[in-house]
């Protein structure tokens, strides 16, 4: 089971904003569960649930908090860093 407070990144292993969000959270140190949604369906329905069953990737999820696409300036209001 995953620590609450985990940054949880639903992903595709072709997508190049998934790409552009792993190199941004590493640059950072930040640190993150990556999910690829091709290989587990469990998570595909999961992201997809968040943006009324249509997947789109990347997918962040932090608790009760997601967000849809990759948006810095949500990721960087919701970890508490700078851009």
């Amino acid at each position: 089971m995953r620590e609450p407070d985990t940054l949880i990144m639903y992903c595709r292993s072709w997508c190049g904003d998934c790409a552009r969000a792993r190199v941004w959270l590493d640059e950072r140190g930040i640190d993150y569960v990556e999910i690829d949604v091709e290989a587990d369906p469990a998570a595909r329905e999961r992201a997809a649930g968040f943006n009324q069953g249509r997947l789109h990737t990347p997918t962040f999820e932090l608790g009760e908090a997601v967000c849809v696409d990759f948006k810095r300036g949500w990721l960087c209001e919701t970890l508490g860093v700078s851009d």
